[in-house]
């Protein structure tokens, strides 16, 4: 067992919540012209209603026009990172760049308005199944004094909980528990079999997730590989020569399937291969693989938990076969060709961006006004450099090179093409939405 689009809306559109949703708070008519940094739209502006002056109408100037701006924030998010500490996380130094990794990924500040979590495995022992030794029982008459390693979470370790502003090294909250926890965990090497329960850890991250009150949820799932433990499970498996023991990819794709569209609560998935993840059967060090193409797998699971993010020119067509080749081009993050804490930390911050996307919410109308779609406009500022971005002309068009906004099919904002590729990308962002002025069109 290896055991391993025009118009005039009133006010009150604060209401409206995107998918991917950001909130914005108009400014107060009274209020100073005040201004700060922030992530992803994290800053807040106050420009009041009446005319502007030219330092806070944005790139194009709309002092003569616009009635009152309003800056956005994201919405919350929940994401949840379901990490691998098997026993073959110990090799390569897998484990140690993850840890730095993590969280030097979620100290970005674009994770402020995030909910964080994280939830690791294997996370205990079980008794051993019966077809490992027959009837010799759990522990196989002491060969086996703790089992194997096929414990899983069924609650994250950290638990999931708003980020705000405190960092890692900071003396409290969400992301100063999840360094605590990595530095005080190592992977299971005491395991010879390198166990790894990860459809049952899988279902118990999407357990935590759907009970916490946000709307947008997030799976990560980092790992080098594996899916075993199936012959504990009841669950149909691959033989690992004694046990049914390597987990059907078909029925992983089915659990992360159900997560995402989930009509109530839906959860996407993300997946992140690090080295050790491109196995075909043979054994890596002292551990064996499945027997298939674990990045042929790894890649139908991307597709799986958020299609619409994977790469545009990523194998998204591809079927599982257990003799499946690997894909010429993964459609999840693979990082057996290359892997370090930045090519990790990069990953984690990407999906964020893939996942949260660039839709904002109108505001509400300030009493007594009211907002006509044709008079938004929206000027974006990264790392401190404000710009125009216009309203496209043509829904066709996917702004890729100099980006655009348009509505979306509930009537948010959403920044089309270069423009959110271009702010999921910056550390530093200020997203702001005037009214009054007729929009800029591309």
């Amino acid at each position: 067992m290896r055991s391993r689009r025009g118009g005039v809306l009133l006010f009150g559109l604060a209401a409206l919540a995107g998918y991917a949703g950001c909130s914005a708070a108009s400014k107060d008519s009274s209020a100073a012209a005040t201004s700060g940094s922030g992530a992803n739209g994290g800053a807040v502006t106050s420009a009041g209603t009446g005319s502007l002056d030219a330092a806070q109408s944005g790139a194009g100037g709309y002092e003569g026009c616009a009635k009152f701006s309003a800056t956005a924030d994201l919405a919350p998010a929940a994401m949840l990172v379901v990490l691998d500490r098997s026993a073959s996380m110990s090799q390569l130094n897998k484990w140690g760049a993850a840890q730095l990794a993590l969280v030097q990924a979620i100290d970005k500040d674009v994770f402020d308005t995030m909910s964080l979590g994280m939830s690791t495995f294997p996370s205990g022992y079980t008794g051993a199944p019966d077809c490992l030794c027959p009837g010799w029982g759990p522990t196989c008459f002491g060969l086996l004094p703790k089992g194997v390693a096929c414990g899983f979470p069924t609650l994250p370790q950290v638990a999931i909980a708003p980020a705000g502003a405190n960092k890692s090294n900071g003396p409290s909250g969400v992301r100063n528990a999840i360094y605590q926890f990595l530095t005080a965990n190592t992977p299971e090497v005491a395991d010879p079999s390198d166990a790894s329960p990860i459809y049952d850890s899988l279902a118990g991250a999407y357990l935590a997730l759907r009970s916490t009150p946000i709307e947008k949820r997030i799976a990560v799932l980092i790992t080098d590989g594996g899916f075993s433990c199936t012959s504990l499970s009841g669950r149909p498996g691959y033989s690992d020569g004694q046990c049914l023991d390597w987990e059907f990819p078909d029925t992983v794709n089915a659990l992360i399937t159900e997560a995402r569209t989930d009509k109530d609560k839906p959860i996407l998935t993300f997946i992140v291969g690090v080295p050790g993840s491109d196995s075909t059967g043979q054994k890596q060090g002292p551990y064996a693989t499945a027997p298939y193409s674990m990045k042929l797998a790894l890649s139908t699971y991307a597709v799986a938990g958020s299609p619409d993010t994977v790469p545009a020119d990523c194998d998204k067509a591809a079927i599982f076969t257990q003799g499946g080749s690997a894909p010429a081009k993964a459609c999840h993050l693979d990082l057996t060709g290359g892997y370090d804490v930045d090519a990790l930390a990069n990953a984690i911050a990407k999906i964020r961006g893939a996942a949260v996307g660039c839709v904002y919410p109108l505001p509400a109308a300030p009493p007594g006004e009211e907002i006509d779609l044709d008079k938004v406009n929206v000027v974006v500022t990264l790392e401190g450099k404000k710009q125009d971005i216009l309203r496209r002309a043509d829904m066709a068009d996917p702004c890729t090179v100099d980006g655009c906004w348009d509505y979306d099919a509930t009537g948010n904002v959403e920044l089309i093409g270069k423009a959110c590729a271009d702010v999921n990308a910056a550390t530093k962002v200020d997203v702001e939405v005037f009214f009054g002025c007729a929009s800029k069109i591309k």
